[in-house]
């Protein structure tokens, strides 16, 4: 470590403070959770008669906290007893469930402290002794009493110990990606009424929190997971708060109700499924006579409540607590986990390719280092052949070692250069001036053999490495083209299968997405194929009421799996524009084949590409290598990569030799976004191209260099907006070469253009007739035109 340099470690010790401080919080919102817990459930009485009560609650919530730690069942303990007491003047022997639920967390402790696991029957036993000894006691009740409201208690409390434990280990896997049961969510729901009924009969002028907390979680647990377990909620807070005040059935009729309408309505808001039970409430309450204003203010609250939720909250409950919506995310985080886990496997084969291109470059580093010995290495092999016999050489080399070495250096420069004499420092000692001279030449050449052999092969490293340098950034580009997301709309999902259920249309799947440009797209599996048509009479329309935006059927059409039998289309959004192109080539005089290639096509996502492929030369050889260019360029946009991987991938592949003379390739490529009519038009190394609109012509120039030609690809971009009616005219420079003084000059044409047929085809044949006609019928170099119309649909 270096000295003087002044390390800190205050920020470090802070940052342990703030997780200490951010534990304690946790401690004491857990604190606080068990302490009400035990208040509330405690609080829960059941009415046997009008003046007796049981309260088994609190004592079979102590009973569930098997796994808490000491201070936590202290809290719980003293939760509940402070429940227990504050509802002494209504039940009967209170003192006797605090000595209970004293007893109970003794036992548990000591089960804790001597290792061996609690035991639900030794429990249920000691409940029983306790409460038939201290009601003996304390209240000296008869044997026969005393025994029957014991075994009452004990019965009480078994079957809620079981629900509540349910409940809790259910509540244990918030959070997490565990699936819900039905069963489990209603055991968190009961577990909730509990609560609620444990607020007591607290209100102010009539107006019960305990009515407007049931009210409010009713409507949660509706939105939540629908009418089934909205109503299953309200009839279990309906009877737990109704066998407290005597009044089962307004409760259980009043919450059921709640829960049923709530969750038939979800669909339409919270607003209107609120208003929806509003009214339901205060008609129900007009017919059975049973109508006040206080029930009405609880239920308004209520719902105000329910509708000012915010809507981040609403979405995090439903996502943890709703089955449908938690598969869903659980697939889409399993799906974006293999996703990763194949990035980082592209990511690493990027980086092995990259180590592999430094790697072949490094080699380099060792000619570098030879070329620095090379010349006391010939020196050292020339003195070996010749002085290694000479009586002379200690001579020489002992005693004139710098001029011998200087002397032996210039002879073999002078034959390096071609002009070659004998120093004059070895001419009056060397007597061997013949061999010397002849082993000098010798090595000379030997050397300039090797070094030729070593130039090609480290001309061969750098090309290597630059190849594999490029693929390293062209993976790289496809991996990020990878990243992009595509999103799953699984509402609309619902909404076509129940459409599609309801028109008798029987299919076997419907999955919707958003694609990378966030545009549309519905792919439907039907179980057979009715024919070409059928999709366009009974599918279409139904979604087309749905999604209210233009759709229809893709390019692909329909896909019928031989082994299966089953047919898939995708309904997408339809483009709002339309092109069409047409081409014509004039090949050069004496050539059968034309060097140029040209292609137009619309791909998956909505765009629609134009190309136009000029190889250098003419004939078969010029033929191929634009013909190469234009199928990858092709292949990659139309597999969804961007335009920037197509073309270095293709510039990696030019800039090697197809044979042994150097041929590259230029590209004029425009690619048209259908949906908007925003175009690109990019140009490595070809000549202008036009936009005719109207009498008015736009020119795109280029002043970059073909594929092949440098490492990084050149390129020119120009982004412009096309309107319906505009002309899109893309051409080869044989078009433009049609005045030797002039080569290059594209006025003619830009003249031409404003007064020409705004027909593509005619368009196409009439600048190609006009070229060949101003080089006076001479085709001297490969012509192809060709000419796209938008055309805008809606």
């Amino acid at each position: 470590m270096q000295y003087g340099v002044d390390i800190s470690t205050y920020k470090r010790v802070s940052n342990k403070n703030n997780k200490r401080e951010v534990k304690l919080q946790g401690d004491i919102i857990k604190s606080l959770i068990m302490v009400t817990v035990g208040i509330l459930l405690s609080r829960v009485l059941l009415s046997i008669t009008k003046d007796i009560g049981i309260a088994p609650f609190g004592i079979a919530y102590l009973i569930c906290l098997k796994r808490e730690n000491v201070k936590d069942k202290i809290l719980a303990l003293f939760g509940t007893i402070i429940g227990y007491l504050s509802i002494s003047n209504i039940l009967e022997g209170a003192i006797g469930y605090c000595v209970v639920a004293l007893i109970i967390l003794i036992y548990s402790e000591i089960c804790n402290q001597i290792s061996i696991k609690e035991k639900d029957a030794i429990t249920f036993l000691i409940i029983f002794s306790t409460f038939l000894i201290f009601n003996f006691v304390v209240y000296k009740q008869p044997i026969k009493i005393n025994l029957i409201f014991s075994l009452l208690k004990l019965i009480s409390i078994i079957p809620v110990k079981y629900i509540i434990s349910y409940a809790l280990s259910s509540i244990d896997e918030l959070d997490s990606n565990y699936l819900f049961s039905t069963e489990e969510l209603i055991s968190i729901g009961i577990l909730i009424c509990l609560l609620i009924t444990g607020v007591g009969n607290f209100n102010i002028l009539g107006v019960y929190l305990r009515g407007i907390v049931a009210i409010l979680v009713i409507s949660l647990f509706s939105f939540i997971g629908g009418s089934g377990l909205g109503s299953a909620i309200g009839i279990s807070m309906g009877f737990i708060i109704g066998i407290t005040n005597s009044d089962i059935v307004t409760y259980i009729t009043a919450y059921s109700l709640c829960g049923l309408i709530m969750g038939v309505f979800k669909d339409t808001g919270r607003i209107f499924s609120s208003l929806s039970y509003l009214v339901v409430h205060f008609i129900i309450s007009m017919y059975s006579n049973s109508f006040n204003i206080a029930g009405m203010i609880e239920v308004l609250i209520a719902l105000i409540l329910f509708i000012l939720i915010p809507e981040i909250i609403i979405n995090n409950i439903v996502n943890e607590l709703n089955r449908d919506k938690k598969v869903e995310i659980i697939n889409e985080f399993n799906l974006n986990e293999v996703k990763n886990e194949f990035l980082d496997r592209l990511n690493s084969m990027k980086a092995v390719l990259s180590s592999l291109s430094n790697s072949i470059l490094n080699l380099g580093q060792n000619d570098i280092l030879s070329l620095s010995n090379k010349g006391t290495a010939m020196v050292e092999s020339l003195a070996d052949r010749v002085c290694y016999n000479c009586e002379l050489r200690q001579r020489c080399w002992d005693r004139n070692l710098r001029y011998t070495f200087d002397g032996f250096s210039e002879l073999i420069s002078s034959c390096e250069s071609n002009d070659i004499y004998f120093p004059q420092v070895l001419n009056n000692k060397c007597v061997k001036k013949s061999s010397l001279m002849k082993n000098a030449q010798e090595i000379v050449n030997n050397y300039t053999v090797n070094e030729a052999l070593r130039t090609r092969l480290t001309e061969g490293r750098k090309l290597i490495a630059s190849h594999i340098n490029n693929m390293t950034i062209t993976m790289g580009d496809m991996i990020r083209d990878f990243e992009k997301d595509v999103s799953v709309c699984t509402e609309i999902d619902k909404i076509l299968k129940k459409s599609f259920n309801k028109a008798r249309i029987e299919y076997k799947n419907v999955f919707c997405y958003l694609d990378r440009k966030g545009r549309m797209k519905i792919k439907i599996t039907l179980t057979n194929c009715e024919g070409s048509n059928y999709c366009a009479k009974k599918i279409l329309p139904i979604i087309n009421n749905l999604v209210k935006v233009p759709i229809s059927i893709s390019k692909s059409g329909c896909r019928i799996d031989p082994d299966t039998d089953e047919c898939s289309i995708i309904i997408e959004e339809t483009p709002k524009y339309h092109v069409t192109s047409y081409a014509a080539v004039k090949s050069k005089d004496g050539e059968s084949s034309i060097g140029d290639s040209y292609s137009f096509n619309t791909n998956d996502d909505g765009t629609y590409l134009t190309i136009i492929s000029d190889g250098m030369g003419s004939g078969p050889e010029a033929s191929t290598e634009s013909k190469l260019a234009v199928d990858l360029i092709e292949k990659f946009i139309e597999a969804g990569f961007t335009q920037k991987t197509a073309i270095n991938t293709v510039n990696s592949i030019m800039a090697m030799k197809f044979n042994e003379d150097e041929k590259f390739t230029t590209m004029d490529l425009n690619l048209i976004d259908l949906y908007t009519g925003e175009t690109e038009f990019i140009k490595i190394g070809g000549v202008a191209s036009f936009i005719k609109r109207g009498d008015e012509v736009k020119v795109i120039k280029c002043n970059s260099l073909p594929f092949g030609i440098l490492d990084a690809v050149d390129t020119n971009s120009e982004k412009l907006q096309l309107k319906h009616g505009d002309i899109i005219v893309s051409i080869s420079d044989g078009v433009l070469d049609v005045d030797k003084n002039n080569l290059g000059s594209y006025y003619w044409l830009e003249e031409y253009l404003k007064y020409s047929d705004s027909n593509p085809a005619e368009l196409s044949r009439n600048i190609l007739d006009k070229a060949i006609s101003l080089s006076n019928g001479r085709v001297r170099d490969d012509m192809t035109v060709l000419v796209s119309k938008i055309y805008s649909i809606y």
